[in-house]
């Protein structure tokens, strides 16, 4: 079935769909017919509402409540990601799709000392945040990520969380299953809770520079060292997330 994230959807037995980009979309893409299912949810109330359409008009579709469903995908604990601005726009598209599908719960998009100029505009940011919602209604998530482009310099100093950031080198650097065992509360063996909520620092292409690693480090950033192969900055967290999805 088709889910659709509405922020301000309120659960009532009749719920008229009014938004044109909606109606659009089940009218004239998905030819939906009478009688088909499809599904609302707004991630304050981690339910899926499960309706009927009952009445198709020339600009509003009519539906009826059939069945509300508890769902909770998040995990017990929140991942932010910090990525370095690549160097297209597409691939900050790609990014934020697939990151949504992995569990993440804020993006935040900044400049590192080798990121390369690359201007969001008002009307991209809306795309981008677009592609976020379709994501999550494809993914069957029903939390909304949050969405930063920040048009100065991190600073470092307001991070909360545990941090960790990847690396190409494994001296000085401590392998993900440690770093994840350390904040267990019952060890990697017999994970099931952490304790701390984490943040992670994805590179640009050409990776930190000795200056921001250094700066990491003295923020007492975990250095996490995944394997002799150096990932490309839209594949590497996604081995970080798949990682931890599979440890929980």
């Amino acid at each position: 079935m088709q889910r659709f994230y509405i922020p301000s959807f309120e659960k009532q037995e009749t719920f008229i769909i009014e938004d044109k980009d909606i109606f659009y979309q089940l009218v004239k893409v998905l030819r939906i017919i009478e009688w088909k299912k499809i599904i609302f949810f707004d991630w304050k109330t981690q339910k899926d509402y499960i309706y009927e359409i009952v009445e198709i008009n020339k600009k509003t579709i009519k539906t009826k409540l059939l069945e509300e469903v508890e769902k909770n995908t998040e995990l017990n604990f929140d991942l932010n990601l910090f990525q370095a601005l690549p160097n297209k726009l597409e691939k900050i598209e790609y990014i934020l799709q697939k990151w949504v599908e992995v569990w993440f719960k804020k993006f935040v998009f900044y400049r590192s000392e080798r990121s390369q100029k690359l201007v969001i505009s008002d009307k991209k940011e809306e795309r981008l945040k677009k592609i976020i919602v379709e994501a999550v209604e494809q993914s069957g998530r029903n939390f909304v990520p949050e969405l930063q482009i920040l048009s100065k310099n991190l600073d470092k100093k307001n991070i909360e969380w545990k941090s960790l950031f990847l690396h190409t080198k494994n001296n000085n650097s401590q392998n993900l299953k440690d770093f994840i065992d350390s904040l267990s509360i019952e060890g990697f063996s017999s994970l099931k809770k952490i304790e701390e909520n984490i943040n992670l620092f994805i590179w640009p292409e050409w990776w930190f520079s000795e200056s921001e690693i250094k700066n990491f480090e003295e923020k007492k950033f975990a250095r996490i060292y995944l394997w002799n192969r150096i990932l490309r900055t839209e594949t590497a967290w996604i081995v970080v997330g798949f990682t931890l999805w599979q440890m929980l």
